[in-house]
């Protein structure tokens, strides 16, 4: 019900005409949508049905439950001579049997401004606010999710301006933006309050038309890390890459960009850290009805736990989304996340796999069914920690 009076709001505000969602894509620092010319509204809502075999993430003591996912969404645009402003609201409310305690709602809002004031140059704003649910025998339990009654929730938020030359087909594209981000967990204080940081960034890219659709990139981040009752993570992040950008069509694209990465502690808590670093997204379509896309990257984290810790992170992606006909799409991805967990005394591996399976078929324009299946496993040098997830869903999305 707390929505209900938010659906009105943009309902009567007749201006918007109704299309389907557009898509965004968000990391630590900003949050970028896709974009169709017009002002638009889209608003779907996904519900499914689903049986976990391992609700506590645990390695012996596994449960077996059922769940019951809602998932809203909430798209607007609206366009002027000028200016842009966009905005998405997503929820997801998922409750268990058995676990009543561990039901619970997360939810983002993502919002961005811009300002056109010259044929080839604008300025923008972006706000995003996020609130998650950190499930048993993960997170700070893991390996022990009876040490909760129920799981954490966790809270990313930030703010930045920035400032963009040039478009798709410049011979010369610059983007530049500065903000202020911070993370703490909303529960337990008195043993999450050592975790909540915030931090002030800068990021800069700047491409170059070498030849026919090719540029060359370049990108800096350096972030700055403050918190208030865990000294010895204070630090000073740097990132520097340079490669190459190519695109061909919207499905056939290569972003590869490679260099380095460093750390450095204020409180010599922990040695001096850098090391080498990439991006990698290579959008691949060799058939109509075929598309491949391959991910990777680095980045050096907090690792979210009670210990004195940092976390340097490898992540390689691969999505295959194949589409039968008109109606039916197959979707296969999986996705490898290593991590060395680094304390003042100690290093530990651990690696994260996530598989998913999906089917999804369009009844009609308004209606969908879909069919899941996700694996999810978790290994690291402490045995204790392992576990694997099995999940087989169903479900419906109708759109608005």
């Amino acid at each position: 019900m707390r929505f209900f009076p938010f659906y009105i709001v943009i309902l009567v505000y007749s201006s918007l005409s109704f299309s389907k969602a557009v898509s965004s894509n968000i990391d630590n620092l900003n949050g970028e949508f896709s974009f169709t010319e017009g002002n638009l509204l889209s608003s779907s809502i996904e519900a499914s049905l689903g049986r976990s075999n391992n609700f506590l993430n645990s390695q012996h003591d596994k449960k077996s439950i059922t769940t019951v996912d809602l998932s809203p969404e909430l798209f607007i645009q609206k366009q002027s001579e000028g200016t842009l402003f966009q905005l998405q609201a997503l929820g997801e409310y998922q409750a268990n049997s058995n676990f009543s305690q561990d039901n619970h709602l997360d939810y983002s809002l993502l919002s961005k401004f811009h300002l056109r004031f010259a044929q080839s140059q604008k300025v923008f704003v972006t706000g995003f606010i996020t609130d998650k649910y950190e499930a048993r025998g993960t997170g700070l339990s893991l390996g022990d999710a009876d040490s909760l009654l129920k799981g954490d929730t966790k809270r990313n938020q930030f703010f930045n301006v920035g400032y963009l030359y040039g478009h798709e087909d410049s011979q010369a594209r610059a983007k530049f933006i500065a903000g202020y981000r911070n993370f703490g967990y909303q529960t337990r204080k008195n043993v999450t309050q050592q975790l909540s940081y915030s931090s002030q960034y800068f990021q800069g890219n700047f491409d170059y038309l070498m030849s026919g659709k090719t540029y060359f990139s370049t990108k800096i981040e350096y972030e700055d890390f403050s918190y208030s009752n865990n000294d010895a993570l204070e630090r000073q992040q740097y990132q520097a890459l340079a490669g190459v950008k190519w695109r061909s069509t919207e499905l056939t694209q290569l972003h590869l960009l490679l260099g380095y990465e460093k750390a450095i502690f204020e409180h010599n808590a922990f040695a001096e850290e850098d090391r080498f670093a990439w991006q990698v997204n290579f959008l691949w379509s060799p058939l109509q009805r075929l598309r491949f896309n391959v991910t990777s990257g680095s980045s050096i984290k907090d690792s979210y736990k009670i210990r004195q810790s940092i976390n340097f992170a490898d992540a390689y992606g691969l999505t295959v989304s194949y589409d039968v006909n008109d109606r039916l799409t197959l979707q296969l991805s999986g996705k490898l996340v290593n991590e060395d967990v680094v304390s003042t005394d100690s290093t530990i591996s651990e690696d994260h796999i996530e598989n998913l399976l999906q089917m999804q078929y369009q009844w009609q324009h308004w209606l969908s069914f879909f069919a899941r299946y996700q694996y999810d496993s978790f290994d690291a040098d402490i045995v204790l920690n392992n576990y694997d997830v099995q999940v087989i869903s169903t479900g419906v999305v109708i759109t608005f």
